[in-house]
């Protein structure tokens, strides 16, 4: 992970800081003065995953005011009580999500700003001690930290019913109850469930949960389900596609997950890819829902397991979920609503959780909406990234398939990837999302094989985008703002993902993008041939460091150089 911190000012802890978020493994920290030219920020920030501002100062304003601004992610503003009349106007909350004061009248300042922080979805936080704020970053700004989050699934796993609430508790509580959840929270009268939140900014919380003599102890998939109707049209049929190969140990709770879905009208469509394991047998526990509908076939692979879902599926609307995740129970009906809500929308996307094998969140999983023309710089930058759509989370309407194509069995890995990239090139299809998690995925660690094959996927993506576009659509705002070729911006692409995987220095990505940057260095100006030459060093070192046994970069190209003392910082001239 790469951090960029630009310093306007500088607080008591600020050297604690940083230097225990250096000392992080697999985080570089980036330290730009707050009077860095924007020009020069922007070359140094693009490639960091986070953005921390020391104080408000000239380049904030910079930033937030630019075109780049929507592409360089949520950022982190520190700021103390002389700084909030210094603040950017009109405010830069386009830019940063969350906000960090020392006090609580200086909240009350910020929070009374015009425009106000909350207008944009701004969080704004009371800072707590240097621990405190390395935690924050590794949350996606704006957002909750983690354990907030493990505490709120198991609020919510324990509700029944009407549930009242009280206490201090982050506005993501409720939200999570009512939409996520499908649960009724009210102010007053009878309640089935009572939640008390004890806690605070910086403080671990405290909750309770007291659930009513006669509510339900459990949430059990509904009695006797009304079987689905294909022909019925309002509501739609939906039919959710759940591939599986050799899934015995997490199948169960998928499919109860889907089972005890809000939403009336549902087909859970199966496809057991020759799993060679007691699959079968578990699945087999489901089938007296006649909503399950089982498929089995010999083992071929996940893309030809997804067409043969998308083949069987009777819906209006094809929904998936991996066999090892899992589904909140008002997701189906949500999704439903948003896409008709938006003029029957061809795909549906949300958030997800991310946990460990013990069910422990880990972080989340945000993605955003995004404009047909705005999908192929998108993507491009996804294949040295996070993928913008979150695929298990995706509602997708079925003749979108009929007019593009199932998925490609050439793409063992990233098949869906490969899909939303054929989508991006069509240059019609509409994309919507639910900013709330609605979905929990289980992440495991990548094998050899797996990372070999998403590598492979990885470059035969970009080169499909790159072909089949032209260069002004593939070209975001910090590139179009740096007048960077697209050559360079391709080269810059497929290093990053070599890198951020962990590729061998002898895989086809670092040859191609060397042969992107050859290519950009005939005729380049001063700015180009130094950023290909920073390109190229970066290549370098990886390949001394690759080549040395040592663990390759976490994630992303990482600026070269060191701080002044101040721990494992870099920074880039």
């Amino acid at each position: 992970m790469h951090v960029a911190v630009i310093a306007a000012g500088l607080f008591p802890n600020t050297r604690s800081f940083l230097r225990l978020l250096a000392a992080r493994p697999g985080v570089r920290v980036s330290l730009l003065k707050g009077g860095t030219e924007p020009t020069a920020a922007l070359r140094a920030v693009r490639d960091a995953h986070r953005l921390w501002f020391e104080g408000a100062g000239p380049l904030l304003s910079a930033l937030a005011g630019r075109p780049a601004g929507d592409w360089l992610g949520g950022a982190y503003l520190r700021i103390g009580p002389e700084d909030v009349d210094r603040l950017p106007t009109p405010a830069p909350w386009r830019l940063v999500k969350t906000v960090f004061v020392p006090d609580r009248a200086t909240a009350d300042r910020v929070r009374a700003l015009d425009p106000s922080p909350a207008s944009a979805g701004t969080r704004v936080e009371r800072a707590g001690e240097a621990p405190d704020l390395v935690d924050w970053v590794h949350a996606k700004p704006g957002d909750l930290q983690r354990g907030h989050w493990n505490q709120l699934l198991r609020i919510a796993e324990h509700c029944r019913g009407r549930v009242r609430i009280a206490g201090n508790p982050p506005p993501e509580l409720a939200d999570v109850l009512t939409r996520a959840y499908g649960l009724e929270v009210v102010g007053d009268g009878p309640a089935d469930t009572h939640v008390t939140w004890r806690g605070g900014a910086g403080l671990a919380p405290y909750f309770s949960v007291h659930v009513a003599e006669g509510a339900a102890a459990e949430m059990p998939p509904p009695a006797d389900p009304p079987p689905p109707d294909p022909a019925a049209d309002d509501p739609p049929l939906v039919s959710v596609g759940v591939p599986v190969y050799n899934g015995q140990d997490t199948i169960d709770r998928c499919l109860a997950s889907l089972r005890r879905q809000t939403y009336p009208n549902l087909e859970i469509v199966v496809v057991d890819d020759g799993s060679t394991d007691a699959t079968a047998d578990r699945i087999a526990q489901h089938l007296d829902d006649p909503r399950v509908r089982y498929f089995d076939k010999p083992h071929s692979g996940r893309p030809e397991s997804r067409n043969r879902c998308v083949a069987e599926a009777r819906g209006r609307y094809i929904a998936w979920l991996d066999a090892d995740d899992e589904a909140m129970p008002n997701r189906i009906r949500l999704q439903v609503q948003a896409a008709r809500a938006a003029g029957d929308a061809e795909v549906v996307h949300a958030d997800g959780l991310l946990l460990d094998s013990d069910g422990t969140v880990t972080g989340t999983r945000r993605g955003r909406s995004y404009p047909a023309d705005d999908l192929p710089a998108r993507f491009l930058a996804g294949v040295a990234g996070i993928v913008p759509v979150l695929n298990a989370t995706a509602l997708v309407r079925r003749d979108l398939y009929d007019r593009l194509g199932g998925y490609d069995p050439a793409f063992p890995r990233c098949q869906d990837f490969e899909f939303w990239c054929r989508c991006a090139i069509a240059g019609d299809v509409r994309f919507v999302h639910l900013a709330l998690p609605l979905i929990k995925v289980y992440q495991s660690p990548l094998g050899q094989q797996t990372r070999t094959e998403a590598l492979d996927a990885r470059l035969r993506i970009a080169r499909q985008l790159v072909e089949a576009l032209p260069a002004e659509t593939l070209m975001d705002p910090v590139a179009r703002d740096l007048q960077d070729p697209l050559e360079v911006v391709v080269g810059r692409t497929l290093l990053s993902a070599g890198m951020s995987l962990g590729a061998p220095c002898e895989h086809a990505l670092f040859s191609e993008a060397e042969a992107h940057l050859d290519r950009a260095a005939d005729g380049a100006g001063p700015a180009t041939r130094a950023e290909i030459g920073f390109l190229r060093g970066q290549l370098e070192a990886y390949r001394r460091q690759e080549g040395g046994g040592q663990p390759a970069p976490a994630h992303g190209l990482l600026p070269a150089g060191t701080g002044a003392g101040l721990g494992s910082f870099t920074a880039r001239p």
